[in-house]
């Protein structure tokens, strides 16, 4: 931060855009360490360099953007530190928002399946993440960085100027989705009429 208000003399714009996943069950007492890190990148790094860059935020009438993701909302299995990590994100920057009104907008972005490293972490490729996410959306596919980077960008703008405490779920309609279970009763329904 220091570096950057050295460099620039003003900050107008933060993105938390930091994030890992790491298989977390809640069944297994030895999963505590693994949420810690997980915590310790996905929300402390965040609160920390937030609260580092409010000042500036303010003098600049700023904006604050924060990555989250559909975890936030939607729970999934063995992975409760990832999903309580963006919870928390979210929650932070709509405090925020409150907060730092009218000077600085915070908004959020919790994008859904995108194809990025992140998934590397727990052994899947593109081809496997393409070929398992695909069927999650209502586009059938998964979502590119490009479309969330543009949803930032457009959060960031004065097109949405009146645009602060919103979470915006890009995530090709994954959490209004039928899970796999409902489409196969349709479809065993419809072989029986």
């Amino acid at each position: 931060m220091k570096r950057t208000i050295e460099h620039f003399g003003r900050l107008d714009v933060l993105v938390n855009n930091a994030g890992i996943f790491t298989k977390s069950a809640g069944d297994d007492p030895s999963s505590y360490e693994t949420y810690r890190q997980v915590m310790a990148i996905n929300t402390d790094a965040t609160v920390r360099a937030t609260l580092s860059a409010v000042e500036h935020l303010k003098k600049a009438n700023g904006n604050l953007v924060f990555v989250s993701s559909v975890a936030s909302i939607k729970p999934s299995e063995r992975g409760y530190a990832y999903c309580m990590s963006k919870a928390s994100m979210s929650i932070f920057a709509k405090c925020l928002a409150i907060d730092l009104a009218p000077n600085v907008r915070v908004n959020v972005v919790s994008p859904g399946p995108v194809l990025t490293p992140i998934f590397g972490r727990v052994g899947l490729n593109d081809e496997l993440v393409q070929k398992l996410m695909n069927v999650t959306t209502l586009q059938e596919r998964v979502g590119r960085s490009e479309e969330i980077a543009s949803t930032i960008a457009f959060l960031i703008s004065d097109e949405a100027s009146f645009v602060n405490g919103h979470e915006m779920f890009v995530d090709g309609g994954y959490l209004l989705k039928p899970s796999t279970f409902s489409v196969a009763q349709k479809i065993i329904q419809s072989k029986t009429d």
